[in-house]
């Protein structure tokens, strides 16, 4: 029988956050947001030798941080994201024994399955990028993969894999973030929510928090979800959509892999060290209509779209709760107070498709669902982040938008936000990733899900 829980396996976390600790008044830099893209910053930060206060309105890993499928994934990037990919990818190999404890980490490799041409001719046309960078891609036939999943049956055209990929556990891997960061001196007040950044005459001067106000000339916006609502206080215009994925997990089972394992658009899956299975209905996120739909409506209508099939569009409830705070204005401040920590329900359609999907090509693995969850992504129309120290208002600097891709993502972008603040010059090119590309006309339309 399927258990489905609004909440991920919390008993994985180690991270428990220092109780009775004050906030001081005055920081270097103050980062909003408990992800692993906040906790990654404030670590790499503190290690240059600022003060540092990590803010967050609910518990460090408690939204898409400590929720989505662990993948580290450089195969199928977008060509402007395998630079970072590749970086971080380099990162997480070392992490363990840098944080001090386990992550989890497998590098195992990611293997793309196909059962249609066309798929296959996306395959080959994404192995040339590959080879261009440097990337360990390739394709490989039926009796490779058969040799990678003994267990799997079925024909298949062919496959797409990269053996340097991987995969980690989330909410470890941001407890892990968030604990070496403490270690270092960092101050993390969780169930503290920042109502507004403060500015002064074009510049950053701190924040406002529901405990008081905490003065520092730099902020980090790694507010996830949350970022489009906190940045239109200071008169930045973000234009994200929301979407949810779910996710199921198994109770363990025999070993069937070490790597990621994707057959778009029906199943993905990963196996943990314990024999647990994570598995989610490939590409397919629910999408629900919400009063923010109807603005950038035209930004994001190419991304629909293209990618129609692989989204279920929803009116309903989160609609009527959106009209019913405007029509109580409620305002930043009481929703970040209502919704400590985001937990959507899971799509039960979702699960049982996953389900469905993995016994049809696993036919001898007997599982059992032990638990399922979802959990909420920030995407932009062109499905690449918004990594970017801005100019009005100065002092800070944004990382978000990161389209679910954002936890292989988490260990680089830590660094090049340390690097932006304090070398004045990241060591990779983020060109891409300017929030002005949205309103300049360069934001380039989003290529179709893989």
């Amino acid at each position: 029988m399927t258990t489905i829980e609004a909440r991920p396996p919390w008993d994985d976390v180690p991270w428990r956050g220092p109780e009775g600790q004050a906030i001081p008044s005055r920081a270097d830099v103050v980062v909003v947001g408990g992800g692993i893209m906040g906790a990654a910053a404030a670590y790499e930060l503190v290690g240059r030798g600022l003060s540092v206060v990590l803010v967050e309105k609910g518990r460090v890993g408690g939204e898409q941080s400590g929720r989505n499928w662990g993948w580290v994934r450089q195969q199928a990037r977008d060509e402007d994201e395998l630079p970072l990919m590749q970086a971080s990818n380099a990162r997480w190999q070392a992490l363990e024994a840098e944080l001090g404890m386990s992550i989890e980490w497998t590098q195992a490799g990611n293997l793309a399955l196909a059962t249609d041409p066309a798929r296959i001719e996306f395959f080959e046309s994404w192995v040339k990028v590959a080879e261009a960078a440097g990337l360990d891609t390739r394709l490989i036939d039926q009796a490779e993969i058969r040799r990678l999943l003994p267990a799997l049956e079925g024909e298949w055209l062919g496959a797409m894999y990269t053996p340097s990929d991987g995969h980690a556990e989330p909410a470890l891997a941001t407890g892990a973030f968030a604990s070496a960061a403490v270690a270092r001196g960092v101050v993390v007040a969780e169930d503290c929510a920042v109502d507004r950044i403060l500015v002064d005459s074009g510049r950053v001067t701190g924040v406002e928090t529901e405990r008081g106000v905490i003065r520092a000339d730099i902020v980090v916006c790694a507010a996830g979800v949350w970022a489009t609502r906190l940045l239109r206080g200071v008169g930045i215009d973000l234009p994200v959509r929301i979407v949810h994925t779910s996710v199921a997990r198994t109770r363990p089972v025999e070993r069937i892999t070490e790597a990621g394992v994707g057959y778009h658009p029906v199943v993905s899956l990963r196996q943990r060290r314990s024999g647990a299975l994570y598995l989610a209905a490939g590409g397919w996120s629910d999408y629900d209509i919400t009063l923010d739909s109807f603005s950038h409506l035209r930004a994001f209508l190419p991304n629909y779209l293209k990618n129609r099939k692989m989204i279920k569009v929803h009116v309903g409830r989160p609609l009527l709760e959106d009209l019913r705070r405007r029509a109580l204005r409620r305002d930043l401040a009481w929703r970040l107070r209502h919704d400590r920590v985001l937990s959507p329900p899971a799509n039960p359609e979702k699960v049982r498709s996953a389900v469905a999907n993995f016994r049809r090509i696993f036919p001898t693995i007997p599982i059992e669902i032990d638990r399922a969850w979802a959990g909420y992504t920030d995407t932009t129309p062109d499905a690449i982040p918004v990594i970017d120290e801005l100019s009005s208002p100065a002092g800070l600097v944004v990382a978000t938008g990161f389209s679910g891709h954002g936890f292989g993502m988490g260990p680089i972008v830590g660094r090049l936000v340390a690097e932006q603040i304090v070398d004045r010059r990241p060591s990779l090119d983020l060109h891409a990733f300017r929030l002005g590309r949205f309103a300049d006309g360069t934001c380039r339309r989003a290529r179709l899900v893989t």
